[in-house]
């Protein structure tokens, strides 16, 4: 297992990630990523400790979600502060129109195990499957 040292550096990140995965009838993607990304996301970002966020659309796979968003926080306080409280109960037709729509959704928040601090990073180099592709298409 790699271990941080001056040849592998670790980032330093918070230690907390929410994943969430929903799923939107394909008629509403343009609303619900307009409501996902011009107002969910800015407004939770608003919350201390909440440190970045990613969201991702399923290219391939089963038994999982056509959305995923990754949150990033510092740990698991902001999900339960007076801030989120607040967000939540401010109005937003656009939020009450589009929870509508979901017809799935998956949430799960995890503590980082590994490494303790940080985030291991490779830097080695090597990427096996880069090596093999110009392998195959070398004359």
């Amino acid at each position: 297992m790699p271990r941080a040292t001056k040849k592998h550096p670790t980032q330093p990140i918070g230690k907390t990630i929410m994943v969430v995965m929903m799923e939107v009838p394909p008629e509403h993607d343009a609303e619900f990523n307009r409501w996902y990304n011009d107002e969910h996301l800015p407004e939770r970002l608003e919350i201390p400790g909440y440190v970045s966020a990613r969201r991702f659309k399923l290219e391939e796979g089963n038994g999982v979600l056509k959305y995923l968003c990754i949150w990033e926080l510092e740990d698991p306080s902001p999900l339960k502060s007076k801030e989120m409280e607040a967000q939540r109960l401010r109005p937003s037709e656009l939020r009450d129109r589009v929870y509508g729509y979901i017809t799935q959704r998956a949430r799960g928040v995890y503590t980082q195990i590994y490494p303790t601090v940080g985030a291991f990073e490779d830097h080695s180099g090597f990427h096996p499957e880069r090596v093999k592709a110009k392998s195959a298409s070398a004359p």
